[in-house]
């Protein structure tokens, strides 16, 4: 119980810094509609490569590269808008006022090593997911758990591409040192944000069923779609700040204003 009061003290902590900068939210709608212009320039290409039917006819390496590419492009996508939502946010705990042009403008400066990091983390990425999909029980279990190990191993490396500007082994290094500062309860706070999003998506489902059950079938479907994309929305822009909320906090000894030092403090000690 303590660990799920902690999660929902930092996420209140996280939103308070959001509503004062509500145009990061524009971050993750950008990113959103970036993703949709990849996925669509891949359907729309093979839909017309197979007739919009079954893609057998296609070979087995054209259908993998379509699928690495494909998956980097979203991947780095998500990952520089990401940046960019750090990016305002590290801005806004150093006392400035930050814009979305000013968020991009810092993530850009960083392309290079963001579109690099895109490609390996891709690649990774996608080569776990294949295996996951291809194995019995056990070795779904395996890699999924190599994916959480990875996923934490880089939980910083967003924060330390646009602060640091390192290059792309010395970020992964650092981002790495930064997450054995502590004992795993770096991520109690990103992990409630995950939990209050999957209850506050349910919510919306089921407001949403409940008016098509009365009839207002066309309501319901838009209450729904809408309702869903803004929790993402939220959830994305809340997840950037409580990130660069624990980097500051690791990297300068102090917490943003907005959060409660003690309870920052309490994520990070010795491994032991």
């Amino acid at each position: 119980m303590p660990s799920l009061s902690r999660s929902w003290s930092l996420f209140r902590q996280s939103w308070s810094v959001l509503m004062a900068d509500k145009e990061l939210m524009v971050l993750p709608i950008l990113s959103g509609l970036s993703i949709l212009v990849i996925v669509l320039g891949y359907l729309v290409p093979l839909g017309l490569l197979t007739g919009f039917e079954s893609t057998e006819e296609l070979s087995q390496g054209t259908l993998v590269a379509l699928g690495v590419s494909s998956y980097i492009l979203v991947f780095t996508a998500a990952f520089f808008f990401q940046t960019a939502v750090i990016a305002g946010a590290l801005e806004r705990m150093r006392g400035g006022d930050p814009t979305v042009g000013s968020a991009l403008r810092a993530a850009s400066a960083r392309l290079g090593t963001i579109v690099v990091w895109g490609i390996v983390a891709g690649t990774i990425g996608w080569i776990l997911k294949a295996l996951q999909e291809r194995s019995e029980v056990l070795g779904r279990i395996l890699y999924g758990l190599i994916g959480v190990a990875w996923s934490l191993a880089t939980f910083f490396m967003a924060p330390v591409i646009i602060v640091e500007g390192r290059g792309l082994r010395d970020s992964f290094g650092r981002s790495w040192g930064l997450f054995k500062q502590t004992w795993g309860e770096t991520v109690v706070g990103s992990a409630g944000i995950g939990l209050i999003t999957f209850l506050a998506t349910l919510a919306v489902v089921a407001f949403a069923g409940a008016l098509a059950g009365a009839g207002l079938v066309l309501p319901g479907v838009v209450i729904g779609v809408l309702g869903v994309l803004l929790v993402m929305i939220v959830s994305s822009a809340l997840q950037g700040i409580y990130v660069a909320a624990l980097y500051r906090m690791a990297t300068q000894g102090e917490a943003p204003a907005g959060f409660d030092a003690a309870m920052l403090r309490a994520a990070f000690g010795p491994k032991g």
